[in-house]
């Protein structure tokens, strides 16, 4: 939570960036390079500076079936001040954590320089494959492509992790309502898990259906008293919302892979966004313990949540974002409601006027 241009697009951005840049294959043109996704903060000092990422994953990407190990993902990448075509990795690594100390599975510094690689990576200092990574170009990425089965595990996670969204570098993005149709009617279980949410989220709808317009899916819905289907457009602006998020959000909770979605309460009652919530929270309904990541503005929220689950962004006088979470907030109990102390002013984040 924080402020209007507080930076919390741009957070979530720099999170499904780093998934779609080590998830996604570059192209063969160097303009197409993935780190393109990544853009720098817009001043004669730091036009220039290389872009620091790190994730932390958990999976069973090394040893699959076996129990889940802590990865993690680190890049900086750089460029040219003012010359968006110029961009390169200065440094990419992925580690693990057996036992609870750091080991590396490849470590790669400096644009062209070597890539060093572990054992448990699935190729060895030689592998002629290594030669194919672009400067430009995640190793994780490149080598999922040339059939290295970790690099394949982990790609295809981050793939979908860059995938489970409603942002596209900055913008708002929604599934089609021909691409949510044609999911509901293809994917194993969506048609009954969308359905059952959709009547429970809107008391105005009595039936979902599903039909065949030469060639192309469409769903319809049924109302009490009134005498046939109404198509998508006639619906509510919630509805609609709710509609376009759902098969993602069955995605996201099916696969273990998280879902990030910058105001996604922007259309939704606030009882609703605490429904999808418990969906993250029951083992139920979530047995892959993925997890979800939102911005919001909706204040109400606050007392349904746990101080370990808010985190708070406000600018600082130069214009860079800061974050911090509520559970650092000094002299903050956990039983305590959020909602008034936000208010007050005691977790920071409050817009100021004047």
């Amino acid at each position: 939570m924080g402020p209007n241009g507080s930076g919390k697009t741009a957070l979530l951005d720099a999170l499904v960036s780093t998934a779609r840049i080590a998830g996604l294959p570059a192209l063969s043109e160097p303009k197409n390079s993935p780190i393109t996704l990544l853009t720098p903060f817009f001043s004669e000092a730091s036009a220039g500076e290389p872009t620091a990422l790190r994730l932390e994953l958990e999976g069973d990407w090394l040893a699959p079936g076996e129990p889940s190990q802590i990865f993690r993902y680190e890049l900086v990448a750089e460029r040219e001040p003012w010359n968006p075509n110029s961009e390169r990795f200065r440094y990419e690594a992925l580690s693990y954590f057996p036992k609870g100390r750091r080991r590396r599975l490849f470590e790669r510094t400096g644009p062209g320089g070597p890539i060093h690689v572990s054992d448990e990576f699935g190729v060895t200092a030689r592998d002629p494959r290594l030669e194919a990574v672009r400067p430009d170009a995640s190793v994780i990425a490149t080598l999922a492509l040339l059939n290295v089965p970790l690099a394949m595990r982990l790609a295809e996670w981050l793939k979908t992790a860059g995938a489970l969204t409603n942002i596209v570098h900055y913008e708002s993005f929604q599934l089609r309502a021909e691409r949510v149709a044609e999911l509901v009617d293809k994917v194993p279980g969506l048609w009954n898990w969308f359905k059952e949410r959709i009547q429970c989220s809107d008391l105005g709808i009595s039936d979902v259906d599903v039909s065949d317009d030469d060639g192309k899916k469409a769903i319809s819905f049924r109302h009490p008293g009134v005498d046939t289907s109404l198509d998508l457009y006639l619906e509510s602006s919630g509805t609609k919302s709710l509609f376009r998020l759902l098969p993602q959000l069955h995605r996201a909770l099916t696969h273990g892979v998280p879902g990030v979605f910058d105001e996604m309460d922007g259309d939704l009652h606030v009882d609703i966004v605490e429904e999808i919530l418990n969906w993250f929270r029951s083992r139920e309904t979530n047995p892959h313990d993925s997890q979800l990541f939102i911005t919001s503005h909706n204040v109400g929220l606050l007392d349904d949540l746990e101080k370990e689950e808010v985190f708070i962004l406000e600018k600082t006088q130069d214009g860079a974002t800061r974050l911090h979470a509520a559970q650092d907030v000094q002299g903050l109990r956990r039983d305590v409601r959020l909602y008034p102390k936000y208010r007050a002013g005691v977790l920071g984040g409050i817009p100021r006027f004047g």
